[in-house]
């Protein structure tokens, strides 16, 4: 998951050698090489893909037993873990959590803000009960839609071109950038929005990062670099005279935020039925907003 030994050993806060005495003794048991590495090379051999599958599926389910013990019995209980990025507000789920709550009162409920790669990882382990997140969803997930939202690219009152209209890509090649945590040109997750940043060749130069979408609006605004944006959440500052819409346009790329679930989990009853009431939920299009 990692993608190298060291990052590992910091995620287990053990040494980096005995992680790797770990995976050599993993590999003598197994009888199969489980990592090719190589000098620059660090990849999941198709022996360690199935290994990993079927740790991840026993590990969930031990995460889990507490809960499916404690939840035994006629009303229902346990805990729902929802892992979400930032700023995923939706009228229709929250209605959906009132009256959830409202049948099911002994249900507990955690909500961990991450970046998406954070999200999915979570919900692939068995962590997360559900994800909310955007990006490249991986096919072993299950997901459903939850909402759409437009992007554009803003300023800060204090750019050069802030107040200009009719300009051009190119009169942003250079300027630097404010990201979110998940927008990595190439990255795993890269979606609609990043690979505009690519096609247009702006936003080389990352100046700061965040995963939360307060903080990249305010970094923005303060002029740290120039940053995409959902134009719904963005038109009250351009109103305010805080940010000013950069080109591109026309065009502009729309992110889908899912719902996703991992088919193999082992739920408890609190789960099984925070699912079963969400499952029909409406998604919410943001893309009716007409930005400035």
């Amino acid at each position: 998951e990692e993608g190298s030994i060291t990052a590992a050993a910091n995620r287990l806060l053990l040494q980096q050698p005995a992680v790797s005495m770990a995976l050599k003794r993993l590999e003598q048991t197994t009888g199969h090489r489980l990592i090719d590495r190589r000098p620059g090379r660090f990849e999941v051999t198709d022996a360690g893909e199935r290994l990993h599958r079927q740790a991840r599926e026993i590990f969930a389910a031990v995460v889990r037993l507490p809960d499916t013990l404690e939840s035994a019995g006629i009303e229902v209980s346990g805990h729902v873990s929802v892992h979400a990025v930032s700023h995923v507000h939706h009228p229709g789920w929250d209605r959906r959590l009132a009256e959830f709550f409202e049948q099911h009162p002994k249900v507990t409920m955690s909500v961990t803000i991450e970046t998406t790669a954070d999200v999915i990882k979570a919900v692939e382990r068995g962590v997360a009960t559900v994800g909310l997140c955007d990006g490249i969803i991986p096919a072993t997930l299950d997901k459903l839609p939850y909402k759409q939202e437009r992007y554009a690219l803003y300023c800060g009152a204090g750019h050069r071109l802030f107040g200009i209209e009719g300009t051009s890509l190119n009169d942003l090649r250079g300027d630097p950038y404010v990201a979110f945590t998940a927008d990595v040109l190439g990255g795993q997750h890269m979606n609609a929005v990043t690979a505009v940043r690519a096609v247009g060749s702006f936003g080389q130069e990352v100046r700061a990062v965040s995963s939360h979408v307060e903080e990249v609006i305010r970094l923005i605004a303060a002029n740290i670099g120039i940053g995409m944006l959902p134009d719904h959440l963005a038109a009250p500052h351009v109103a305010t005279a805080a940010l000013w819409q950069l080109p591109p346009y026309d065009t502009l790329p729309i992110a889908e935020v899912f719902r996703i679930t991992n088919p193999i989990a082992i739920l408890n009853p609190a789960e099984i039925a925070f699912l079963d009431h969400m499952r029909d939920l409406t998604p919410i299009d943001h893309r009716q907003h007409q930005g400035n």
